[in-house]
């Protein structure tokens, strides 16, 4: 029995400790999020809740006193694990702040017409952080999917929380048996309510303005936190059993021990992200400009924003030789993500490429080469032309050899900007090397 004690001891000691691997901020990373040199706890996540998924069923009308319909009973079935993704946010916790981006669920990412509310079902968390890192150029390393439920069992946890809701809202669903009826003005709500609220979009901006009922909810919820003092009262308990019964994360113990002691004192920032309306091959969706992404995150969160590098105004031959179908056209639609216009991108299949990726350029090209060789942090070479492909002449080639899945651009968004003067005595993150691929 002492044995197994020991042993039990001590490995919930080593649960305690591991924790995923934390990306290093670039010097020009921590100038943009405002993260002191001194900051303790420093994580970013991708937060997404799942849609609730509603099956194929019947309806009945339930008559109340004088045969008026006074709701409906279906038969339909339903489930909070759906496979789109409602809300997406990015949450950056540094210390007692937690600043919270609001992604539009469609926004545009790559080149094509996917929609980032899609990407989870597709390509799993890590996916959806590899998506959320190129729009953002920011890395992300932990991430938390979750049934829109939670909301309904941590404002319970709470014993309530106060909203002003912002004006009438009213939407009934027949086949979810849902109905949501809030009369505007503040407002205490229970969890069930709390659910409701963020679920309403019937909005003039649909979307957009649902994002805002998410936020409210937050910082409501921020608040009964600090009213609690969550690290003094009995709520703690159901609140931990809460995110593990309802999130799918890998967001471990060790990092809720570190985030704990802020709880309570936490202060929340929260901004949706800026888009642009646009029209895809017949489809409407929303892109996010880079120019302006980068503008809007130094305004949030209180840092500044760096100096881009332009894309080479010169036609980029793709030639995949990695051996591995598909990556062409995965970096083909990456580079589109980083800005690069897709009418400047050609792609080709070719023969295996043993030889490390590089870029080829012709003489009146080989400073232009540097965007890519930066970005990729592979090496040029010098050629007196370049084939031409679907009729067009390109003035670089990016050939992806043997080792081109090494060097995908996920998370590397920050070599597209110019770096800023680093003081001696600061060591410098190297800006031109991409992570490897999760």
């Amino acid at each position: 029995m002492f044995g197994l004690l020991v042993a039990t001891v001590g490995l919930a000691g080593f649960w305690l400790d591991r924790d995923a691997p934390r990306t290093e901020l670039g010097v020009q990373q921590r100038e943009l999020l405002g993260v002191a040199d001194d900051a303790s706890v420093v994580a970013n996540f991708v937060v997404a809740g799942r849609d609730i998924l509603i099956g194929e069923g019947s309806a009945e009308p339930i008559y109340g006193p004088g045969g008026r319909i006074v709701g409906w009973r279906s038969d339909a079935p339903t489930s909070v694990r759906g496979v789109n993704t409602d809300t997406i946010l990015y949450v950056s916790v540094v210390d007692d702040v937690a600043t919270m981006i609001a992604i539009p669920r469609d926004l545009f990412v790559g080149g094509g017409t996917r929609r980032i509310n899609g990407v989870l079902a597709r390509q799993g968390p890590d996916g959806l952080m590899e998506a959320l890192e190129g729009v953002l150029g920011l890395p992300i390393d932990y991430y938390a999917i979750l049934d829109l439920e939670i909301f309904q069992d941590i404002v319970d946890a709470l014993g309530g929380v106060e909203v002003n809701v912002p004006e009438r809202m009213y939407y009934r669903d027949v086949a979810a048996g849902l109905t949501i009826d809030f009369q505007p003005g503040p407002q205490v709500l229970d969890g069930q309510a709390a659910s409701e609220f963020v679920r309403y979009r019937q909005f003039r901006r649909g979307d957009l303005d649902r994002l805002e009922s998410v936020k409210r909810l937050a910082y409501a919820m921020a608040a009964k936190l600090r009213e609690l003092n969550v690290r003094a009262v009995g709520v703690l308990p159901d609140l931990v059993s809460t995110y593990f019964e309802r999130v799918e994360t890998n967001v471990s113990l060790a990092l809720i021990r570190d985030l704990l002691p802020h709880a309570a004192d936490v202060e929340i920032r929260a901004a949706t992200l800026p888009t642009v309306e646009v029209e895809r091959n017949g489809a409407q969706g929303l892109i996010a400009d880079p120019r302006t992404t980068e503008t809007f995150l130094a305004q949030t969160f209180g840092g500044t924003a760096r100096t881009f590098f332009e894309p080479p105004d010169v036609v980029l031959l793709i030639s995949d030789r990695s051996g591995d179908p598909g990556t062409g056209a995965w970096y083909r639609d990456r580079l589109v993500g980083l800005g690069v216009p897709e009418e400047r991108i050609v792609l080709r299949e070719g023969s295996f490429e043993p030889g490390a990726t590089r870029v080829l350029a012709t003489v009146p090209h080989w400073s232009d080469a540097d965007f890519y060789t930066g970005l990729f942090g592979a090496g040029k070479q010098q050629v007196d032309v370049l084939d031409r492909v679907e009729g067009r002449e390109p003035g670089l080639e990016l050939v992806l050899g043997a080792d081109a899945l090494d060097r995908t651009p996920a998370g590397t968004v920050r070599a597209l900007y110019r770096p800023h003067p680093v003081p001696d005595d600061v060591e410098a993150a190297e800006p031109t090397v991409a992570p490897e691929a999760p």
